[in-house]
């Protein structure tokens, strides 16, 4: 009976629900079962550490709007006594520049959006949605697919010219880890596609605050001296060859000869390069 109200050609919809009505009474309750996913160990800490960086959080996920509000504020992401701003459904052009409006003058509060939502305005107001977005303490945007979520961070990247990170330990965030500037791939019970993908592969989400703030700290300062060190070396051994030159009315006559310049970018100046990778800059604690 139910297959034959599927395959009808006028009023389907309502005629599988009559269906289902006259089918599913007076049933008795065997068993009732529930999925417990708790959030890791201090997730907590490492996000109030990354915002106290500087460090802009947003939440992009796939769960329904409870669920993505309980994590947002079990994390900490968004506070208990935080102000809410929960972005409601839009369905054209004229509906998402009312309700744009209406966020302009709540902006200090952390936006909550539905991916039905979220799509209308990427596609009207893109521009107007980063801008708005970027200035909230917190966004959680849910109901999210893959496909929304690397639109989001190409946005961002478009619109606000910041560098971006994209954290995620499952399939559906390979798309939006592989369009951020640098993808972190967390290993866990989901499988092994998001950290395949990634820039770089994690086990705990809280190793990601030493990823950042330590490593990445050390890679940017030596990455910084080691080329003012490579430029610098240059510019002394060309300075005194031009000095040399001009002495002798500008011959072709090199400085050093033979192995003494091959060893002077090779043995000479190798010594303060490992002096670089060698110097911890700050204390990781």
């Amino acid at each position: 009976q139910d297959k034959t109200q599927k395959v009808a050609i006028q009023d389907r919809s309502a005629r599988t629900s009559a269906v289902i009505e006259t089918l599913e009474r007076d049933l008795e309750l065997l068993c009732l079962t529930g999925v417990e996913d708790k959030l890791q160990d201090k997730v907590r800490p490492t996000l109030e550490l990354l915002r106290n960086a500087g460090i802009k959080v947003w939440m992009l996920t796939g769960d329904k709007l409870e669920t993505a509000t309980s994590i947002a504020k079990s994390s900490r992401l968004v506070s208990r006594s935080q102000d809410v701003h929960i972005f409601e459904s839009v369905a054209n052009r004229t509906e998402a520049r009312c309700e744009l409006m209406k966020f302009r003058r709540r902006n200090d509060d952390a936006l909550i959006i539905r991916g039905d939502a979220l799509e209308v305005c990427l596609k009207f107001y893109p521009r107007e949605f980063i801008e708005l977005a970027c200035q909230c303490p917190a966004v959680v945007c849910c109901r999210c697919s893959p496909t929304q979520k690397a639109e989001v961070v190409h946005l961002i990247k478009q619109y606000t010219e910041k560098t971006t990170c994209a954290v995620g330990d499952g399939g559906n965030d390979v798309s939006m880890i592989q369009e951020a500037d640098a993808g972190i791939g967390i290993v866990g019970r989901e499988g092994n596609q998001a950290s395949l993908a990634a820039d770089f592969s994690v086990t705990q989400f809280h190793h990601i605050a030493q990823l950042l703030l330590v490593h990445g700290r050390y890679s940017y300062k030596r990455s910084a001296a080691l080329s003012q060190f490579v430029i610098h070396r240059g510019l002394i051994i060309s300075t005194m060859q031009a000095v040399f030159s001009s002495v002798f009315y500008f011959a072709s006559v090199a400085l050093y000869q033979g192995l003494l310049m091959v060893g002077y970018a090779t043995v000479y100046t190798m010594f303060p390069v490992f002096h670089l990778f060698w110097t911890k800059m700050c204390n990781p604690k």
